[in-house]
């Protein structure tokens, strides 16, 4: 059996060798993907004292291209606060939600056990650095308060974050807030960055869009310089790759607006790139093309 020469030897190490790089690259991704979650807090039992009322609140999505971020929210009374069968409430209570663009103020009758509203709250944030994109609702302050009008009375309250922004990973933590927002000096800072996901998601299409580019270029350049012959089946390559930008611009996750920095900084180059090289190669096609006979 003849020994294989160093040349194949050495292309095969260098096939092994890519290999492995991929399998370690596609590990790593999964990895990132599932450390990565999106939930605010986990799903650990929680104990109310009889005193108290603690005011749950539901992350559902997050918009933020118009800074909103939509949530549900509900009660959990302490026995003080309820009557003897243990499921209604013995008193009025009223929550007072800042900074909420619906729902500022949820009353739960008395009488009635306590049921689920939707709200808004306000996110601030900046959508057009997409995907480095954070956003915060800062402060959140959650309120209760026994009666109703002038006559009502602030109660012991607690807050708990719940729920699964879809493509975000949110932290919630406790902050002081100014007397003038909260009576109890007392709120929630909710914070929400994308998922390691969402980011590697995004840099694959994006090294795609750039590799789309790098192609066409190098394709033309080598023809403008002779060191390939014009082949006009490429016209119909480069003009498919020019439109391929589109789609693959339209599934960027989290649908980052138009004119976005990704759009600055990377894809109008993608686009000249694109319509450059398809330029020099029409100019390489009528230089180098022969002219048909008697015109």
């Amino acid at each position: 059996m003849t020994a294989e020469s160093p040349l194949l030897l050495r292309h095969r190490l260098q096939w092994v060798a890519a290999a492995i790089l991929l399998a370690l690259v596609y590990a790593a991704s999964l990895t990132v993907y599932g450390l990565s979650s999106n939930a605010i807090e986990d799903d650990a039992p929680f104990a109310i004292d009889d005193d108290v009322i603690m005011v749950l609140v539901t992350a559902k999505s997050l918009q933020p291209t118009v800074d909103r971020m939509q949530a549900e929210v509900t009660i959990a009374a302490g026995q003080d606060y309820l009557h003897a069968n243990g499921d209604t409430l013995n008193r009025d209570i009223t929550l007072l939600l800042v900074p909420s663009t619906s729902h500022e103020q949820i009353v739960f009758r008395e009488g009635t056990a306590p049921t689920t509203f939707d709200t808004e709250f306000i996110a601030n944030g900046n959508a057009a650095m997409w995907p480095f994109d954070r956003f915060e609702v800062n402060p959140m302050v959650v309120e209760a308060y026994e009666g109703l009008g002038a006559q009502r009375e602030l109660v012991p309250t607690g807050v708990l974050l719940d729920g699964r922004v879809d493509g975000w990973k949110a932290k919630a933590e406790p902050v002081a807030v100014d007397t003038d927002i909260s009576r109890n000096g007392t709120g929630v800072d909710v914070r929400l960055a994308r998922t390691g996901g969402n980011l590697i998601y995004a840099g694959i299409l994006l090294l795609m869009m750039t590799t789309l580019a790098v192609l066409a270029a190098f394709v033309a350049l080598q023809t403008f310089r002779r060191k390939r012959a014009v082949d006009t089946d490429m016209l119909g390559w480069m003009a498919a790759m020019l439109f391929a930008v589109v789609p693959l611009r339209g599934i960027l996750p989290g649908s980052p607006p138009i004119g976005s920095w990704v759009d600055i900084a990377l894809t109008v180059w993608v686009v000249s790139t694109l319509v450059a090289s398809l330029a020099l190669f029409v100019f390489c096609w009528w230089r180098d093309s022969e002219p048909v006979k008697g015109t």
